[in-house]
């Protein structure tokens, strides 16, 4: 196992893009954006980076394309299952936290008639409990029966950007426990002078996320396991990502999984160090993850 203190950390401090509500609101603008021009929206790292994600997932897995199940990790406008769709991909699940990002992937989808093969739905796939159940559901729903079931897992797990946007969270654990603590203290208070208002008790509560509950643990440390969780026990993690280098993830990723390949990016030369400004890693889980 990983010795903690040898994960790289990031050198780069907290942002918007790492909250829900900046995403809400982006999703938001490009559900209208579709109603009204029909563009999707954009598409992260372009075109190409999405292209070689959808190029090795059928070079690997063209021959199972029926039953190949594949999930998009914080799926956004749903683009890459859409290309998997066209391919003759038949079991696709697109997930995000953003409500609305779900909205346009599935608007999207049902135009394209893709909607037949593809599944999207508002996830938080770090907050454990719901996740859990949720696989669970997918698992009752794909065999059509009401016995009891196993949580679904998957064949392939595609991440394009999502943990780089889960790595800008960075909910710093003794603040999140200093301010959850405050928020206990002032409860007791806030209940006798002022009663809940009808639009805080009416607050959608439809995506549980894994930063409103009790575990100091911060988001992307949270990932790997969560991650692995999902997948099936000879499945594979593709994950592309613009702020952390390959033999970072690799390292940050080392307590549940093993470098399995990489896809190869045009490189650079500076100061007389080579590098390519994408990552694109495929991780196989470790035997002894969950």
């Amino acid at each position: 196992m990983a010795d903690e203190a040898s994960i790289p950390q990031p050198d780069f401090g907290p942002s918007k893009l790492g909250t829900k509500d900046y995403w809400d609101k982006v999703y938001d603008r490009e559900v209208n954006n579709y109603k009204d021009h029909g563009d999707i929206g954009e598409i992260w790292f372009g075109e190409d980076s999405a292209m070689k994600m959808v190029d090795w997932v059928e070079e690997h897995y063209d021959s199972d394309k029926e039953t190949c199940s594949v999930l998009d990790l914080g799926c956004g406008n749903g683009h890459l299952l859409l290309d998997l769709a066209e391919l003759g991909f038949e079991d696709l699940t697109g997930i995000d936290y953003s409500p609305a990002a779900i909205e346009l992937a599935r608007a999207v989808a049902t135009d394209k008639e893709l909607d037949n093969v593809i599944r999207y739905e508002a996830v938080d796939f770090l907050a454990e409990k719901e996740t859990l159940e949720w696989c669970t559901r997918q698992a009752a729903s794909a065999a059509g029966s009401g016995g009891e079931q196993g949580p679904k897992k998957f064949k392939v797990l595609l991440d394009k950007g999502t943990y780089d946007a889960i790595s800008l969270h960075q909910k710093n654990k003794r603040d999140a426990a200093d301010a959850a603590a405050a928020a206990a203290t002032s409860s007791s208070a806030d209940e006798t002078l002022d009663a809940p208002s009808e639009s805080k008790s009416n607050k959608d509560t439809t995506v549980v996320l894994a930063e409103d509950d009790d575990n100091m643990e911060e988001l992307a440390d949270r990932y790997p396991k969560r991650v692995a969780a999902m997948m099936q026990d000879d499945g594979r993690l593709l994950i592309t990502s613009c702020n952390w280098t390959q033999a970072e993830l690799i390292q940050r990723f080392a307590q549940v999984f093993e470098y399995d390949s990489h896809l190869k990016y045009p490189t650079f030369t500076f100061g007389g160090v080579k590098g390519q400004t994408i990552s694109s890693v495929v991780f196989k889980k470790k035997a002894a993850s969950p």
